[in-house]
């Protein structure tokens, strides 16, 4: 464990000069929603989900993917050193979901609501793959009431441990990441003009018609 929360520090380490001084102020708070809603749905509810990145995706879409990323990192082990250990060992599937949301973004995933779903379920493949083999060899399967249970009926329905933690994790994380790219579009469309004007990365977000709308002026009558 102490090897990879040395590899989560040095990965947070490695983002931090790229993220824009602006977003930092909102990074804790992006933080503190993925470790309360992960930590309820994970640890409280038999939802087979995680929704623990809503934050970090967030601050990807705002920012750009070295924040999501930073977000997803730092998220992780500030859960694990307070709460639960074994969320160390995914900070590198959270600091993937992180910059796929900045990647997502920069594409103008979220201009439009389908387009985010899509991307979503998609950037959950690679994080459901990143995950599975830790979840499998380091704690025995799926972590949470919710996709042990899953791991556990799948195993009972003959599959080995690492196939049967492979489904779970793809199955949970396509479904969980098109959610939390949808909420993302969501946030996005409610969140007032002044408040994206902030994060300038969010102009890959927003339609033309909205981007020309904020950026006109009515000009100083001069005399």
């Amino acid at each position: 464990m102490l090897g990879y929360l040395l590899g989560g520090v040095l990965l947070a380490a490695g983002t931090l000069p790229l993220i824009p001084r602006s977003i930092l102020a909102l990074i804790p708070v992006a933080i503190a929603a993925n470790i309360v809603i992960g930590h309820v749905v994970g640890n409280v509810t038999p939802i087979p989900l995680y929704l623990d990145s809503i934050g970090t995706v967030m601050i990807g879409v705002l920012a750009g993917p070295a924040a999501g990323a930073f977000t997803g990192i730092i998220s992780n082990l500030i859960w694990g050193v307070t709460l639960s250990p074994s969320v160390i060992a995914f900070s590198s599937g959270a600091a993937f979901i992180g910059a796929a949301a900045g990647w997502a973004a920069r594409l103008g995933a979220f201009r439009t609501p389908w387009f985010a779903v899509i991307i979503g379920a998609l950037a959950g493949i690679p994080a459901g793959a990143l995950g599975a083999p830790v979840a499998a060899y380091v704690f025995g399967g799926g972590l949470g009431s919710g996709t042990g249970g899953v791991v556990a009926v799948l195993q009972a329905a003959g599959l080995e441990m690492l196939n049967a933690t492979l489904a779970q994790s793809l199955f949970s994380d396509i479904i969980d990441k098109a959610i939390i790219f949808a909420l993302a579009y969501v946030v996005v469309r409610t969140l007032p003009r002044r408040i994206l004007d902030r994060y300038p990365f969010t102009d890959h977000s927003l339609s033309r018609s909205s981007r020309n709308s904020g950026n006109s002026r009515t000009p100083a009558r001069v005399g």
